[in-house]
C-alpha cells in the first residue's frame, strides 16, 4: 500500500539558503531509507511539499515534518492511499518558486490524490500543476 500527502506551511523566520539546503539533505537521507519520494517548493516564506511512499515511510516523514521548527501552520491539502507512485523518479528536491506559483497550487483541487486523475490516468488539479512546475 502506498500513500501520498500534499501540504503547505509557513517558513520560520530566518530560513536562509544554507538552512534550506540542510533541510533538503536531511529529508533526502530519511526518504531514501524510508522509500519516500517527493518534492518541495519554497517561495521564501512558504513551503508546499508532496510526498509519496509506503505508509510507514510516510508516517515517519510526516512525523519529522510536524516536529520541525523550520515551519508553522502546517495544513494538509490532500491525502490518499494510492495504487502507484505519481512521481517515482523524484528524490526530495526543493525548487525556489515565485509566490504566484504557490498561490495557484494552494487553491488547486487536491482532493483524493489517487482520484485526481483524468480519464487517461494523468494527474489533474494540484498534481498536474506540480508536475508542470517540476518539469
Amino acid at each position: 500500500m502506498l500513500r501520498a500527502v500534499a501540504y503547505r506551511s509557513v517558513a520560520a523566520a530566518g530560513i536562509d539558503s544554507t538552512r534550506l539546503h540542510q533541510i533538503v539533505r536531511g529529508a533526502q537521507r530519511f526518504n531514501r531509507l524510508a522509500g519516500v519520494t517527493g518534492a518541495m517548493l519554497f517561495d521564501g516564506t512558504r513551503f508546499l511539499q508532496y510526498v509519496e511512499g509506503p505508509n510507514d515511510g510516510i508516517e515517519g516523514a510526516i512525523g519529522r515534518i510536524r516536529a520541525s521548527e523550520d515551519h508553522t501552520n502546517l495544513h494538509v491539502l490532500g491525502e490518499s492511499v494510492i495504487e502507484t507512485r505519481r512521481f517515482p523518479a523524484w528524490d526530495m528536491s526543493c525548487l525556489m518558486q515565485p509566490n504566484t506559483v504557490l498561490d495557484r497550487l494552494f487553491v488547486a483541487p487536491w482532493g483524493s490524490l489517487d482520484r485526481s486523475l483524468d480519464h487517461a490516468g494523468n494527474p489533474v488539479g494540484g498534481l498536474l500543476l506540480l508536475r508542470q512546475v517540476m518539469a
